[in-house]
């Protein structure tokens, strides 16, 4: 009843949100009347806990005017956020409705993989249920993870469809104490396929295929600011394929988090890309008034791969009376707690991760190797780091994710990074990508595996939906000194 009685609340908010005027344009042309943006329901913890019931059915949704059926938490296109704080426990029990297995990963978390936590491997029977207990360590890092379908070969089509939702870990702006109090824009970036009024089935979605690009759910909404106010957006990829190549005309963005680990100073971006599972929590600050558009750029993968076409995903409008006293940006890096430099740091062995592929693109390969369930790929030792060498030898872009753990990103094609902090998720180049580069594609990432919350097996893998149910993800088992298994030969 308590999952039921959001739904009603929430489809009741978007009835009584009155469809504006977005006026204030900058040319003086007036633009069309279209919804105001909407922020996700957000679940708090109480007392630390989070005690939820998410009922996975088969629901009608409606995107840009179009209805569709597809396999949903609680019967909506755009899930809660849960919000925790360090310490906390997340209670979650998973009901499966529909006639798939499924099951839940906390995307970016720094928790155990073990059973009933973080464990991808189970695989929740339709009509049964699994409660799964998540406990946050006190140390956990502060920022934007989130919550998806982590089947193999249903991945992409459940995702797609809405399986996937937006965590929080609460403090990101606790360094910053003028940023106390500012508005906090919460922003799902996800596309959905629609024919013939369900999203297409497994092995059938064609991520150059026409789609429908969403913010929150919504079409193109309007969001409004001050001039010299200062928004955070949390902006996040949590579709099943598409980079988002992002650009708001006429404004910067001031990036301070990427995948839930806070920066060690600002970083600029006057366009950012967002492959597919990333998360950038980025200041912006109202400009001039006037109308500006929230651009998904064109984008293509690589000759190998997709070219899908750009999207306006929201309509910013500054207006109204300018703050008086805007926030200085960028955030001097003075004021932003130490991060370790990994690159710099010993490491306890290299590895060589190669990702492939068959010409026809329909069989993806990790070292040579298609994913098995079974087979441990990769065996680490708990306690230190590892340099790893991300080789992309095709002709497409891929997207190297792993879990459980952040690694630093130290060189791209033989190019040294700027150390600005850590991530869980990074783009490889494809081969022949760079003319001044020869060979396959590749990144040099630093792991970090000194946390012994993390023992027991994971994986890592393409977070490109079609990719990773087709083959291209490993597991891998973090064990202590003297207890590892041997690796896979």
């Amino acid at each position: 009843m308590k999952a039921l009685s959001r739904i009603i609340a929430g489809i009741s908010l978007v009835v009584l949100v009155s469809v504006l005027s977005t006026g204030g344009c900058s040319d003086n042309k007036k633009k069309p009347d279209r919804e105001e943006f909407l922020n996700p329901v957000i679940i708090h913890s109480q007392n630390g806990v989070i005690d939820e019931v998410f009922d996975v059915i088969f629901s009608e949704n409606e995107v840009n005017g179009k209805s569709f059926v597809s396999a949903t938490y609680n019967g909506t296109y755009v899930p809660p956020v849960l919000s925790v704080k360090r310490g906390d426990t997340i209670h979650l029990r998973v009901n499966n409705s529909v006639d798939q297995m499924t099951n839940v990963h906390y995307h970016g978390m720094n928790i155990s993989p073990l059973s009933p936590s973080d464990d991808i491997f189970i695989m929740i029977t339709p009509s049964s249920s699994f409660d799964y207990t998540v406990n946050i360590p006190d140390d956990h890092p502060q920022g934007m993870f989130y919550y998806h379908s982590h089947l193999f070969g249903l991945t992409e089509y459940q995702i797609m469809g809405g399986l996937s939702g937006g965590l929080i870990v609460e403090g990101i702006l606790d360094p910053f104490p003028q940023l106390d109090g500012i508005t906090r824009q919460v922003m799902y970036l996800k596309d959905v396929q629609i024919k013939n009024g369900e999203v297409p089935a497994e092995g059938d979605i064609d991520p150059s295929g026409p789609t429908n690009f969403t913010v929150n759910g919504q079409t193109n909404p309007v969001l409004r600011i001050r001039p010299g106010e200062t928004q955070f957006w949390t902006l996040m990829n949590i579709g099943a394929d598409l980079y988002y190549d992002l650009e708001l005309e006429g404004h910067t963005f001031y990036e301070i988090e990427r995948d839930g680990n806070r920066r060690n100073q600002t970083v600029e971006y006057e366009d950012m890309l967002l492959p597919t599972s990333s998360r950038a929590g980025v200041l912006v600050q109202g400009g001039e008034p006037g109308v500006y558009r929230l651009r998904a750029k064109k984008f293509n993968t690589g000759p190998q791969g997709d070219n899908y076409g750009g999207a306006t995903l929201l309509t910013m409008i500054v207006e109204g009376d300018p703050v008086l006293d805007p926030i200085e940006l960028p955030i001097p890096e003075a004021e932003f707690p130490v991060v370790e430099n990994l690159c710099e740091m010993p490491v306890q062995r290299d590895r060589d991760i190669v990702f492939s592929e068959t010409a026809d693109g329909n069989t993806f390969f990790i070292n040579g190797r298609e994913f098995d369930p079974s087979r441990v790929d990769t065996v680490v030792e708990i306690g230190g780091l590892e340099r790893w060498r991300v080789q992309n030898t095709s002709g497409e872009l891929h997207v190297f994710h792993i879990h459980l753990t952040d690694f630093q990103v130290c060189e791209i094609n033989g190019v040294p990074q700027p150390f600005i902090g850590s991530q869980d998720t990074i783009n490889i180049p494809y081969e022949g990508q760079d003319p001044d580069f020869e060979g396959p594609g590749e990144a040099v990432i630093v792991i970090d595996f000194r946390n012994p919350v993390i023992e027991g097996k994971a994986v890592y893998h393409c977070h490109i939906g079609e990719h990773e149910d087709n083959g291209m993800m490993a597991v891998f088992q973090a064990c202590l000194p003297g207890t590892c298994p041997p690796e896979a030969e």
